[in-house]
This record gives C-alpha cells, structure tokens and sequence, in this order.
C-alpha cells in the first residue's frame, strides 16, 4: 500500500506531465476551442472581466490558466500551482495578475503560524497602540501632561508616531501650537533631502495648519 507522501509525489508529477501536455498541443490549437472539446484537467478558462475590475494592467489580460510547477521559496520542494487555484487567486480573491505561488502549503501555514504568535507576544503591537492612545488627545485640551505626551512623540524613533504627535497639535490649534507647527514648515526649506524627517514634518504640519485655519476660522 502506498503511503499518503507517495500518493502525493505522483499526484505532482501527473500534473507536471499534464501541464507539460497541454502547453504542446496549445501552441497549435487555441485554448477556447481545445476546451469546447470538453472540460480539460490542468486548464481553465479566464473571466477577463473579472480580471480588468481588480488590476490595471500592460498587456493583454491572459486566456487561461495552466497548472504551473515551481520550487518553494522556504523548503525547496517542488510544487504545484494549477489552474483552478491560480483562478480563485486572480478572480476570487482579487490577486493581481502579476503575482506567482512561491511558497508551498506547509511553508504558507507555517509562516502564518509564526505571524500569530508574533502578534500575541507582549509589546508586538506597542506602536499602533502609541498611535491610538496619541490621538486620543486631539480631541482633549492641552493641559501640561498631554503636551509633555506630544513633546515626547516628537522625539520617538518612529516617524509615524511623530507624524501623529504634528496631527494632534493642529487639532489643538493654540497658539503655542500653531508657533510649532510654523517651525517646522519654515524647516522644509534648508535644504534637507527629498525623503527627510525635516520635509514630511513641514508636509504635515502644512496640512494641519491648512484644516486648523478652517476649523478655527
């Protein structure tokens, strides 16, 4: 009796060898017309209109999907990807038409298991925490401790935070604020490179002190 690996290995080779098959005889007979034939293993037909709806494409949208051998990426094991999972990517799913399986199943559940555990270590998701507890104190006043809370922000490692910290300023809109905020797009113009702290400061605070004027108008 054979074992279930066993079974496995041949059914990768068949579709190999079908794959193989298919492409020979589609370089003579089209693919729409081999399939009026009747159903064939190893090819499906695209809905090219629901292609066009998910991706902007260069080119001719493809005809149809053939089973596609590839090696993983992680492991190195040779897999297969066929067509009728390539149509439930690109059609379903909604994946863009340029993107290929690289990574075989075990290797994809293993990764994903790895993601999990990440997040549910303690401290993982520390900065989108940061984020949300920093713009919680757009909608308060400024009193001492949430500005101490900004000023700190503004001195984090992570830029995104710092961009948060410039938003809640202009939602304050005081006067000592907007003074801050017109530092930091008077520092735009040093000559700082394109992708700069300095540059997306002054980005930012243009804009809140664009929707402070309007608010505060």
């Amino acid at each position: 009796m054979k074992s279930n690996k066993q079974r496995r290995t041949e059914i990768k080779a068949r579709r190999i060898e079908r794959a193989a098959a298919l492409e020979a005889r589609l370089r003579v007979q089209d693919a729409r017309k081999l399939s009026a034939e009747g159903p064939l293993q190893g090819l499906e037909l695209a809905d090219k209109s629901r292609l066009v709806r998910y991706n902007a494409m260069y080119g001719d949208m493809p005809d149809f999907y053939l089973d596609q051998a590839y090696i993983c990426r992680d492991c190195g094991a040779e897999e297969v990807w066929t067509a009728k999972q390539q149509k439930w990517w690109y059609e379903t799913a909604q994946g863009s038409v340029y993107s290929q399986a690289v990574r075989c199943r075990a290797c994809r559940q293993a990764r994903r298991a790895l993601r999990v555990a990440a997040s549910a270590h303690a401290g993982a998701n520390l900065l989108r925490e940061e984020v949300t507890r920093l713009r919680a104190l757009a909608s308060g006043k400024p009193t001492p401790e949430p500005q101490a809370q900004v000023e700190a922000a503004l001195q984090s490692k992570w830029r995104s935070l710092r961009v948060v910290a410039i938003e809640v300023m202009g939602c304050w809109g005081g006067p000592e604020q907007i003074a801050q905020l017109e530092a930091f797009v008077a520092g735009r113009s040093r000559g700082h490179g394109y992708r700069s702290w300095e540059r997306e400061a002054a980005d930012v605070a243009t804009r809140a002190l664009a929707r402070g004027a309007r608010v505060y108008r």
